[in-house]
């Protein structure tokens, strides 16, 4: 008991020290740039609308767009799946499709809903006609050990994008990466290989992380191993309709990447602690107008609102 509390405690403080270096570090600049060509479409820090949302949905995990009136969420206790309107600014319906469980992603595909759980399963359902409906659970391969979050979808492969917020492979390939596979929609297979592979080095050198914060990286990996590089963990994937671009977010390091479909980072956002308290969802509607939930952490949780700044 005793070593247990004095790894946690250790655990905690190289948090703390890790999080408030990165902020100092980055709090001069928000938005880095990679490629001179691309600038990043959205004001971050003025969000066109926020809905606060009620007690169920305070463990927000996973957002979709569903029509222009609407957005579907999950948490990451209860399977249900909930309506959430952006004109009454409340959840107006209710989908039981499984028993609790740690869902953490939801997608649209024309006539279907697919919701992610952290384990790798994929879980079909029928747009929502009852109040009470079954779904069809399909295991991807990937388990608990990826830690399977941010869940996308790519059209033009016609391929759910499954963003991996712990292992990237499960073997021991693709250290010091973080991983996003494709799920085929027409085969019902996850490929073999990652779709994308996002680098945590190359994440660092955008930043230019200190020497303080690159130690406070390598102490946590030494000290949680199964933590792995705590400087990007995605938490939430969404190809933009416009460009196709990808947008990865990550609630750990707080982080929102922008790469192109070829996976070139063309830039990193770094999100305001005070605004994005635990980012945990990303979404788009067909305009580009961008939207992304925070779970509450002791608070109540939101979705803000963005548009887009073609």
């Amino acid at each position: 008991m005793r070593n247990f509390l004095i790894f946690y405690v250790s655990l905690s403080s190289c948090l703390v020290f890790f999080e408030s270096c990165k902020q100092k570090t980055t709090d001069s600049k928000l938005v880095y740039e990679v490629d001179n060509n691309y600038h990043f479409p959205y004001s971050i820090l003025e969000a066109d609308e926020r809905y606060d949302l009620k007690n169920e949905l305070r463990e927000i995990s996973g957002l979709a767009y569903f029509n222009d009136h609407s957005l579907l969420c999950v948490n990451d206790e209860k399977g249900t799946i909930y309506k959430f309107s952006l004109k009454k600014k409340e959840i107006t319906k209710k989908y039981e499709f499984d028993r609790s469980g740690d869902y953490e992603g939801i997608e649209v595909v024309n006539d279907q809903v697919f919701v992610l759980r952290s384990d790798g399963n994929v879980f079909t359902v029928d747009h929502m006609k009852k109040k009470d409906i079954l779904s069809v659970k399909t295991n991807t391969k990937l388990n608990a050990g990826n830690d399977t979050e941010g869940l996308g979808y790519d059209s033009k492969s016609n391929s759910l994008l499954i963003a991996c917020k712990g292992k990237p492979a499960t073997n021991n390939k693709f250290k010091g990466k973080r991983a996003i596979y494709k799920f085929s929609l027409d085969s019902n297979k996850l490929s073999d290989l990652p779709a994308f592979l996002i680098d945590q080095k190359e994440i660092r050198n955008i930043l230019k992380f200190d020497g303080y914060t690159s130690f406070a990286v390598t102490l946590l990996e030494h000290i949680n191993p199964s933590e792995g590089d705590v400087t990007f963990q995605p938490s939430a994937v969404a190809v933009h309709p416009i460009t196709n671009n990808l947008y990865v977010l990550g609630s750990v390091g707080k982080l929102l990447l922008v790469l192109n479909p070829e996976g070139d980072i063309l830039a990193v956002v770094k999100l305001k602690r005070k605004l994005f308290r635990q980012p945990e969802g990303i979404c788009f509607s067909p305009d580009g107008t961008m939207f992304i939930s925070n779970e509450g952490k002791g608070r109540a949780a939101n979705i803000y609102q963005f548009s887009y700044q073609n």
